[in-house]
């Protein structure tokens, strides 16, 4: 490679280039926090199942004997006190009840078409169109093109919002707080009990708050209701006795991070609860490698053509490559970075693991390089 001629095409394009650097230092940042906090959380669930003991909530025992003990429980949910919405008649026996509170407003939407008669090609037109809908936030009018006539109320007289009950239980444990947070198995409610309330209306499961239930204004409020953790369903949990409460566990070894509990819906034995628990951290850890990837990529993208001509000219660079399209030598390089940089991890923690990743991202460099197309030569000539 002519390194002369590398620092004369930085000189020209230090800006662009040193973007381009900031950009993938970032992503290196990303990818490996991602794959540091992935190990974190392995490590802090197999502390937290290897500490754990199974025990019988249901006999009739002494809460005081596992007084600072990890334990596994599992058994059906008790609500000793439901939660009840009095306006509009709704009592549950459940861990949760979510209101979800929507208004009724303008929307609007833009089309674009170019302008033909335009003697700019480039120029084009937009409409807008204006309808109504239930939403969840309040749609700024303000900012509408046209603005008569297309009026929204500046705020929602009421929020959504999740209550949550005081006293759940399995056998003789109570679930603390942090603990019933994870319970997210909703039910919608579709309610035939019509409120009291005259300027509340019911159709189809909803509750409105309008003149009519059918024929609606803007400013009226949709309301809907669901529940989760229903008294008696099966539960599995894991955390730590504290006062008669399951709350969650603090790692010896990570005394600074969150501290961790699991509850899961169903029967599960420690094993079962680990392996599923890991399978779910392991599919959102691939959503941010591959995430990683995308940026990568788009970060390669970002540098001047001219750095790939030059790197291209390098001697361990094949042939093969240097017919291939930019996108797809950007799109091998990415593939090769990401893994590497997800691989240095790995090779403190689990040395296979990241040894097959560092592998994975020798692989296609070695087959466009000149390496392999010695070694091919030479394996014939043996031969």
């Amino acid at each position: 490679m002519d390194w002369s001629a590398v620092r004369n095409h930085f000189k020209q394009t230090w800006l662009t280039t040193l973007m381009s650097c900031i950009l993938f230092s970032g992503v290196t940042y990303f990818l490996v926090w991602a794959e540091g906090h992935a190990i974190q959380n392995n490590l802090m669930l197999e502390e937290l199942v290897s500490a754990a003991e199974t025990i019988d909530v249901h006999s009739i025992d002494d809460p005081e004997r596992y007084e600072g003990q990890v334990v596994h429980v599992v058994g059906p949910i008790r609500i000793l006190e439901p939660i009840s919405e009095p306006d509009y008649n709704i009592q549950v026996q459940a861990v949760k009840l979510r209101k979800r509170v929507q208004m009724y407003q303008w929307i609007e939407e833009t089309t674009e078409t170019d302008n033909f008669i335009s003697e700019h090609a480039d120029e084009s037109q937009k409409t807008y169109w204006y309808r109504k809908e239930w939403k969840d936030n309040v749609v700024d009018s303000a900012l509408f093109y046209i603005r008569p006539g297309h009026h929204n109320p500046t705020s929602m007289p009421m929020f959504s919002e999740t209550h949550v009950a005081d006293n759940v239980k399995i056998g003789w444990l109570f679930l603390g707080g942090d603990v019933k947070r994870k319970v997210n198995d909703y039910y919608e409610i579709w309610s035939d009990s019509r409120p009291e309330r005259s300027d509340i209306k019911l159709h189809s499961g909803f509750y409105y708050h309008g003149n009519s239930a059918l024929d609606h204004e803007i400013g009226d409020l949709r309301i809907h209701f669901s529940y989760a953790g229903r008294e008696d369903d099966i539960y599995t949990a894991v955390g730590v006795v504290e006062s008669g409460t399951l709350q969650p566990y603090s790692p010896t070894n990570f005394p600074y991070a969150d501290p961790i509990s699991l509850l899961r819906k169903g029967s599960y034995s420690l094993k079962q609860l680990y392996g599923l628990e890991k399978k779910d951290a392991n599919t959102h850890t691939w959503k941010y490698r591959i995430l990683g990837f995308i940026q990568v990529f788009a970060s390669a993208m970002t540098l001047h053509p001219e750095w790939m001509t030059l790197f291209l000219q390098c001697k361990l660079v094949s042939s093969n490559l240097r017919r291939c399209t930019r996108l797809w030598v950007n799109f091998v390089f990415s593939f090769s970075y990401t893994l590497f940089v997800i691989s240095l991890p790995w090779l403190f923690h689990k040395a296979t693991f990241g040894a097959l990743l560092l592998g994975g991202a020798l692989l296609p460099l070695i087959h466009y390089s000149t390496l392999w197309r010695d070694s091919r030569r030479n394996e014939r000539e043996y031969r």
